[in-house]
């Protein structure tokens, strides 16, 4: 008998609630789909470091389940109150607790179960279409096919179902064991508590701002630039600050706005204003800890797909950075022809060129560099003029002219600020018996693997480079083919023994590397790794966060348009058009949608534009970032509009408008 009224009743919640059933069955269904392209092998096998992909899967699966939780804990408290004078009744027909208890729970796990199901379907159908972005990525062929190991995703998802269900279903049976036949009647009209007077809402939404003021300062100043550490406790500080100063703010902001639009006139009665901020205040008083909550989803939204798009343009500009050839190798000269041979086994090359890098007796640009900015090589770096023309050649790069006189400075682009700061120390140079004035200063298409421990080069006409020492020798090697990770691992294991020093004084023995290797398909493959498991890892979340975010508050609005129907119903016989009550609807819905984003949107700009301190070297310009924030915004917007969308015509349907 119950079980057949708890499926009368999940029939009913489907219909009622259909918005979010559906983003429970999407939530489900990624959730299934990463967990069966974290145990494939075809994923797995791709870079060594693809293994990661599964261990940050099931620690990203977690956090969703306390987010999933929050939301069907929250929708079951919604339907529960909804539905509470029905329990009420069921207590007054002689219903014991314990059965009503296991008639709704009964329901809720019916409604979970079926979502579970569908979402192993629509799972199957996300993990294919995410498998090929992801092969895509790596440049591997791909065949469209079903996976075959279905049992540990299918576990895992049962596994974190029953977690979430266990602990939202306890805590509900819970509340209904301490409710009352007089509590149930009623508890549909109760609102959140709310102990804070008009006054104190002023104070605590000025509170709120000096916080939210207070925090962002504290964390831009922490994060000043390149190599420059922040403090740990001040970052902690301030991320309390904010999430302490959102909670405030969404309480106290409803309150601060009616009281503004009441003390002027033009305002309070310029067309629906007054009708719409005494509905959007009633709203924000029934849920502010909601809001609160949803407020902070949003923020770590919006900064998760910021900083993801930020690293997306780090790693291709890091690539170029550290190996912009084939293969680079810094060693003996009489070492390269072992290394050559290796490299012929299974790659065609179209070119090898060898070079030196020299060093002077005195270091004019390292020597006067801050701290911050001095590598650990401890010494300038020269290149010879046709050698460093040379290499701009096998990147694509045109050649530069230098008079007899003359030198160059070439840096990356964390390292120029500090060579700009002693420029007029660096005005002339004597190298050898020689003095060279400086022609120029640039970080454009700098490598790292041009001056291996420092970020810069020093570049001189080629007869000056005779009254210098060579330091090392390097190796490039450009193939016909893309190179591949593994060549980086052949090529290590051909190299010689570190060299190892003991300090005679503290007994300490030190281990240097006999010589280095750079091979583009290592760093290709690393970095498309942490590219893939960092983007996939942030854009599951942050669409979990805005799914959430957009269901409960089409569902609270959808729920307004039943229990205010016929506050609308009276506004029509008072003389006001359905066009203009429509017009009202989508005003308070638009209030009501966008009051818990405007703080996010401002705390992900701070917190962006302090980050782009440390990641500006590394981007194309210093004002990269903000198309970064853009786009982040617009796709977290277009699935907010969505669920604005669905609310609004929902809204429409209960007004029978």
């Amino acid at each position: 008998m119950l079980f057949k009224l708890s499926l009368g009743n999940a029939k009913r919640s489907v219909k009622d609630y259909l918005i979010y059933i559906v983003t429970i069955t999407i939530a489900f269904s990624l959730m299934f789909s990463f967990n069966l392209i974290s145990n494939s092998k075809d994923i797995l096998e791709l870079a060594d470091m693809m293994k990661n992909f599964r261990i940050a899967m099931i620690f990203v699966s977690l956090i969703v389940c306390f987010v999933l939780g929050f939301l069907i804990n929250y929708m079951i408290k919604f339907i529960f109150k909804r539905r509470s004078k029905e329990f009420g009744l069921y207590l007054l027909l002689g219903i014991s607790k314990k059965d009503i208890s296991l008639m709704f729970i009964l329901e809720n796990l019916i409604l979970g179960f079926i979502s579970l199901v569908l979402s192993f379907f629509v799972g199957i159908l996300l993990s294919t279409i995410i498998s090929s972005i992801i092969l895509n990525i790596f440049n591997a062929p791909y065949l469209v096919k079903l996976p075959t190991d279905y049992l540990i995703p299918i576990l895992l998802s049962l596994g974190y179902f029953l977690l979430i269900y266990l602990v939202v279903l306890l805590l509900t049976k819970r509340r209904i064991k301490r409710l009352k036949i007089h509590d149930l009647l009623y508890l549909d009209s109760h609102n959140e508590k709310s102990k804070v007077t008009k006054n104190k809402s002023i104070i605590s939404f000025i509170v709120s701002l000096i916080l939210v003021v207070g925090g962002l300062l504290i964390f831009n100043n922490e994060f000043k630039g390149v190599g420059i550490e922040p403090d740990t406790l001040l970052v902690m500080l301030s991320i309390i600050m904010l999430i302490v100063g959102i909670y405030l703010f969404i309480s106290s902001f409803a309150d601060f706005l009616l009281k503004f639009i009441l003390k002027h006139k033009t305002l309070k009665y310029n067309k629906d204003n007054l009708f719409v901020i005494r509905q959007f205040n009633a709203k924000v008083k029934t849920m502010k800890k909601s809001l609160g909550t949803l407020s902070l989803l949003i923020t770590l939204t919006l900064v998760s797909l910021t900083f993801s798009l930020m690293f997306n343009e780090i790693f291709d500009i890091q690539i170029d950075m550290s190996s912009p050839y084939d293969v680079t190798i810094i060693d003996d000269e009489e070492n390269f022809d072992k290394y050559i041979n290796h490299i012929k086994k299974d790659y065609e090359i179209e070119e090898v060129f060898t070079y030196h890098e020299y060093f002077n007796d005195v270091n004019y640009v390292n020597d006067n560099l801050s701290y911050d900015y001095q590598g650990w090589r401890g010494t300038d770096t020269y290149l010879r003029l046709s050698d460093y023309n040379k290499l701009l050649e096998l990147k694509g790069r045109s050649p530069i002219t230098l008079n007899e006189d003359e030198y160059y400075i070439h840096s990356s682009s964390s390292v120029y600020d500090g060579i700009m700061d002693i420029e007029d120390k660096l005005k002339t140079i004597k190298v050898g018996d020689k003095t060279l004035k400086l022609k120029d200063v640039t970080s454009l298409y700098y490598t790292s693997s041009w001056s291996y421990g420092n970020g810069f080069v020093i570049v001189v006409p080629d007869d000056v480079i005779n009254n210098l020492k060579s330091e090392s020798d390097t190796l490039v090697v450009d193939t016909k083919e893309e190179t591949k990770e593994e060549l980086n691992n052949e090529l290590l294991n051909i190299l010689d023994e570190d060299i190892c020093e003991t300090d005679p004084n503290t007994g300490t023995t030190y281990c240097y590397a006999s010589a280095n290797v750079f091979v583009k398909g290592y760093y290709m493959a690393m970095n498309k790794s942490v590219m893939t498991i960092m983007d996939f890892t942030l854009f599951y979340l942050a669409f979990i966060f805005t799914v959430v975010t957009g269901t409960i508050i089409a569902v609270q609005s959808i729920n307004d348009a039943v229990t205010y129907k016929k506050y609308y119903d009276t506004l029509n016989k008072l003389g006001l058009s359905k066009r203009t009550i429509l017009k009202t609807v989508r005003k308070q819905l638009l209030v009501y949608f966008l009051f818990p984003v405007i703080l996010p949107f401002i705390i992900n700009f701070s917190i962006s534009t302090s980050l782009n301190h440390i990641f500006a070297p590394f981007l194309g310009s210093n004002t990269s970032y903000l198309s970064f924030i853009f786009l982040s915004s617009g796709l977290f917007l277009i699935i907010y509009l969505i669920y604005y969308l669905v609310s609004y015509f929902s809204f429409k349907r209960c007004l029978e408008y």
